[in-house]
């Protein structure tokens, strides 16, 4: 059966009112009706009826003006949504707190010809502080994606206008009749909101009492590094997991040093389902942005921790599976200091950080044994943390080079790591390594695959005066799709997805006047890779694979690392 309207509504009133938002201004309309309805029927919740649409926004901006705190315009769809214009202008301008719930139709209704239907995404412009598409319920969709949607909008509205569009299909209110329950059901004994916000002018915020003592009495803590902006925050990181004594998750692209409590091979570890059910954490301290492992995120999106805070100095919502019980917007030095001096040193549970680090010994001693003296995608990435004392610093292009480095680099000495992980592309990548190379001392390398080479082939002139090798893993077209479930082997896959060339780089690098060599095997690798890294200026090298044969070598990995973990140490 299809999510109820009524039960969405209640669910977006219901979070607003639990974040401190219970003033709404509401205006007449059917398609708005759930909202309106949700509003007046919520016990704690203050509400004015007025028929003017326009009349109704400046009501908001009013009484936002007044108190500082937001107001909640409701309207229907239409040119009706569209009079509330002036007034958000006047907000955005003015930084007075606002929130507008529009309803809307759903996609299927947009851009046909129904009536009263506008296009009302981005309707406000670029006044609103923050925008959301608020899609129509359906069957059993997760209400934490619509709770935290709810948390950060009322965190944006501090500094202005936000505008959430709220889709609903017909039939709005018959469907919800039958439901009786809903509107008890909807105003849950849940005590305080889903995300809970701390912000700060200065830029450094101390954690909460509540924090500090969840941290305290946490048995099973985890710090997880994303991408970070500066080795210091690396640093600070570094010391407050060894503060802790927790066990360490670094992003590949995070500048964390290495550490006794660091799990580098976490990516491998987590793909274990029955390991992750067995240890998972009770708190969790996310530092900085996202994360390039999937495993781990996936991990993570299902621990049952009590606490999951992150930590960033932007105030960018990084949220994707809804998990996050606290959202702290703070310098990351600063909050680590504050930590430091409120937190005993020490407070984890022995057992917990040993069975990590025993996972993570078991995870290497596992790779080495099915890649060592192997020439393949995992081993040039896995051989490169062994060369590190030769390189000052790697990119790893997107697609599968960073998703192997994360997988198979070592971290105890690693140079840093770059990436462009902001959209993922993999276009441009040559011609970002050489900007690196210009604002980062020392000699580099850059891992790139054979579709993100020919992408930027004209940005290795860009190269000609870096001290740069250039590492391309030439597998004849998309190798990551190999490892998506579908039958690539099938003509139409392989056409549009694997995308095979049929090129190498030989002459791409004698247009160039780059040396080049194509290795095949382990020992010419590391034997070419230490005579361009010890050589002035670039030096491409390239090494060819099998798309299927890696995909399997994956496999193989994944599979017997789960294995050797489970019979080791689950009982």
């Amino acid at each position: 059966m299809i999510q109820s309207n009524a039960h969405r509504a209640h669910l977006i009133i219901a979070e607003l009112v639990r974040c401190g938002v219970d003033e709404f201004i509401i205006t007449p309309g059917f398609r708005s009706a759930p909202l309106a309805l949700a509003a007046i029927s919520h016990p704690d919740a203050h509400y004015t009826v007025h028929f003017d649409e326009r009349g109704s926004a400046f009501f908001a901006l009013g009484y936002g003006r007044a108190t500082r705190t937001p107001c909640v315009w409701i309207t229907t769809s239409g040119t009706a949504a569209a009079n509330g214009l002036p007034a958000i202008i006047e907000a955005s301008m003015e930084h007075v707190p606002m929130i507008c719930l529009t309803a809307d139709r759903p996609p299927e209704l947009r851009d046909t010809g129904a009536n009263q239907t506008i296009d009302q995404v981005h309707l406000f412009g670029r006044y609103p502080r923050w925008f959301v598409d608020l899609p129509a319920p359906v069957t059993e969709q997760d209400g934490a994606y619509i709770r935290t949607t709810i948390d950060q909008a009322v965190h944006r509205a501090s500094a202005g206008p936000v505008h959430l569009n709220c889709m609903f299909r017909e039939p709005l209110l018959e469907e919800d009749r039958e439901e009786k329950s809903i509107p008890e059901m909807s105003w849950s004994t849940e005590e305080r909101q889903q995300t809970q916000y701390m912000a700060s002018a200065g830029g450094t915020v101390a954690p909460s009492q509540r924090l500090v003592q969840n941290i305290c009495e946490a048995q099973r803590g985890l710090v997880i590094a994303g991408r970070l902006q500066s080795p210091e925050e690396g640093k600070a990181i570094h010391s407050l997991a060894e503060h802790l004594g927790w066990p360490l998750m670094a992003d590949i692209s995070a500048p964390v040093p290495g550490a006794e409590n660091m799990v580098t091979f976490f990516d491998l570890i987590v793909r274990s389902e029955r390991f992750t059910r067995q240890y998972s954490p009770d708190v969790v301290l996310h530092f900085g942005g996202p994360l390039v492992s999937k495993a781990l995120q996936q991990f993570l999106s299902h621990v049952s921790a009590q606490t999951y805070a992150l930590i960033a100095p932007s105030s960018d919502r990084i949220d994707p599976h809804h998990v996050l019980t606290d959202r702290i917007q703070s310098k990351i030095a600063g909050f680590c200091k504050c930590l430091l001096g409120e937190v005993p040193r020490g407070k984890s549970n022995a057992a917990w950080i040993e069975v990590w680090m025993r996972a993570n010994a078991l995870a290497r001693r596992t790779l080495v044994s099915l890649i060592d003296h192997e020439l393949s995608e995992p081993s040039v990435a896995w051989m490169l943390s062994r060369l590190s004392d030769q390189t000052k610093w790697i990119f790893g292009a997107s697609s599968m080079p960073i998703r192997d480095l994360q997988a198979f680099l070592e971290r105890d000495a690693t140079p840093r790591v770059f990436a462009n992980r902001g959209a993922s592309g993999i276009d441009g990548t040559l011609a970002t390594a050489a900007g690196i190379a210009r604002g980062q001392s020392g000699s580099g390398t850059v891992l790139l695959g054979d579709l993100a080479m020919l992408h930027d082939l004209n940005s290795l002139a860009l190269l000609k005066d870096c001290d740069i090798t250039i590492v391309v893993i030439n597998n004849n077209g998309g190798g990551i799709f190999n490892m998506l479930p579908i039958a690539l082997e099938q003509e139409p896959f392989e056409m549009v997805l694997g995308t095979p060339h049929g090129m190498d780089f030989r002459f791409a690098a004698e247009q160039f006047q780059i040396p080049y060599v194509l290795v095949d095997s382990w020992a010419q690798f590391q034997d070419s890779w230490k005579a361009a890294a010890a050589s002035a200026g670039p030096n491409l090298i390239e090494v060819k694979t099998d798309r299927r044969e890696n995909a399997d070598l994956h496999e193989t990995i994944y599979r017997h690392v789960n294995e050797t973990i489970e019979a080791e140490l689950l009982t």
